[in-house]
């Protein structure tokens, strides 16, 4: 496929109307609705007309603090949306349609959640609806968040007709201590969005990723390390599966680098990629006949990782299930620190966002080697026009 000139008035630009720094975006399943929050405490939610103008439906004061993040939940439940703050609050807000948009009224607060240890809350994620857990029963309808001392708490609604309902069922620590309160800190998760083989999440941990399984008594316990990190891990993305034998999870660095993993059970029909990248960065050999990514989770550097439910039977767990991990992919091209990476819906096409003020996409060729698909430069990003080729 030959090379194209980006085009930046691919870029529509309109005011958000927020008086402070806007901090996250979120679209709908649908990508016809917007929800916008910022340090001025306010949640908007926007519309996509039929003249493709987003035209703002709802604005009101969320929390006390500044609001780190916001995502819509499963389409299947509706409208709604969960927003996390340094409040050290999560709360779950539904759309009234009965209420006229501009009222104030249209979206109410159904539930919060706070954080066990009162810290600030960094990120939410909502795990697919009707994922099923190692007991082979549906897990409804959660949501995971995580806080500045690296404390994960999952919460439940078991009756998701009714928001107003939820329960902790599980709560652990991914830190031995918290950072000093000097230290720049980073904390993110993701779901698994694959609806079979029980729950898992990718946990951003200050510079390192670690994937987390449910053991047989359903409580999350560390499984594969993601290494290679030399940074503040920022933003991580697990992949949709759509058929495939193995999963992709992407990472955001503040070295400056985009890092794509591949994880293979050893059951799984493909065979793990012979990778150009060495999974532990470069910084150490790996001993001889030592499987690549095998047990790479309870491996050297993992050592102040902990589950909180430390002494429990993890038996039949994630200890028993570990999983092949390769750096198929790991790109500088920001040449700036990387906050956000994200898959499309299916699970093929990463985009990256960095400090140069530009969105890079990303997907694999025939070859399965990933490449850069095309460079969206924004206007206050200072680049010129730039031609992206990238091989058939």
């Amino acid at each position: 496929m030959s090379g194209r000139k980006e085009n930046q008035s691919s870029y529509i630009n309109f005011s958000t109307g927020h008086d402070d720094l806007v901090h996250d975006v979120a679209y709908d399943f649908y990508g016809r609705r917007m929800a916008t929050v910022s340090s001025d405490q306010r949640l908007k939610v926007f519309d996509l007309n039929d003249e493709g103008e987003w035209v703002i439906s709802e604005s009101f004061r969320a929390h006390d603090a500044i609001i780190n993040r916001v995502i819509w939940g499963p389409p299947e439940h509706g409208q709604i949306i969960a927003t996390c703050s340094y409040d050290r609050l999560v709360r779950i807000w539904e759309e009234q349609e009965m209420e006229p948009k501009g009222s104030n009224l249209r979206w109410k607060r159904q539930f919060e959640m706070r954080a066990e240890t009162h810290s600030a809350v960094y990120d939410i994620s909502f795990p697919p609806t009707s994922a099923y857990s190692v007991s082979g029963t549906s897990t409804g309808l959660k949501i995971g968040f995580i806080s500045t001392d690296g404390v994960i708490q999952i919460y439940e609604c078991r009756e998701p007709q009714d928001l107003t309902h939820w329960i902790a069922v599980d709560v652990f620590h991914t830190l031995t201590a918290p950072p000093a309160k000097e230290n720049e800190v980073a904390f993110c998760l993701d779901f698994c969005p694959s609806r079979w083989g029980g729950e898992q999440l990718v946990v951003g941990i200050m510079d390192k990723a670690q994937v987390y399984r449910q053991s047989k008594a359903g409580k999350f316990r560390p499984a594969e390390e993601l290494k290679g990190h030399r940074g503040l891990v920022r933003d991580v993305s697990w992949a949709a599966g759509m058929g495939r034998s193995y999963h992709l999870i992407a990472t955001a660095c503040k070295d400056g680098h985009v890092r794509i993993f591949k994880l293979t059970t050893n059951a799984g029909s493909l065979a793990a990629p012979k990778s150009r990248y060495p999974t532990g960065g470069g910084r150490r050999p790996r001993p001889a006949g030592a499987s690549a990514g095998l047990g790479a989770g309870l491996a050297g550097g993992a050592d102040d990782m902990i589950s909180a439910a430390e002494g429990e039977d993890a038996a039949g767990g994630a200890e028993d299930e570990r999983w092949l991990v390769d750096l198929i992919g790991d790109f500088d091209d920001h040449h700036s620190d990387v906050w956000r990476v994200a898959w499309n819906a299916t699970g093929t096409v990463l985009s990256s966002a960095g400090d140069d003020g530009n969105i890079r996409l990303w997907k694999a060729a025939i070859s399965g080697e990933f490449q850069c698909l095309s460079v969206i430069a924004s206007h206050r990003s200072g680049w010129e026009e730039q031609e992206v080729t990238f091989d058939d």
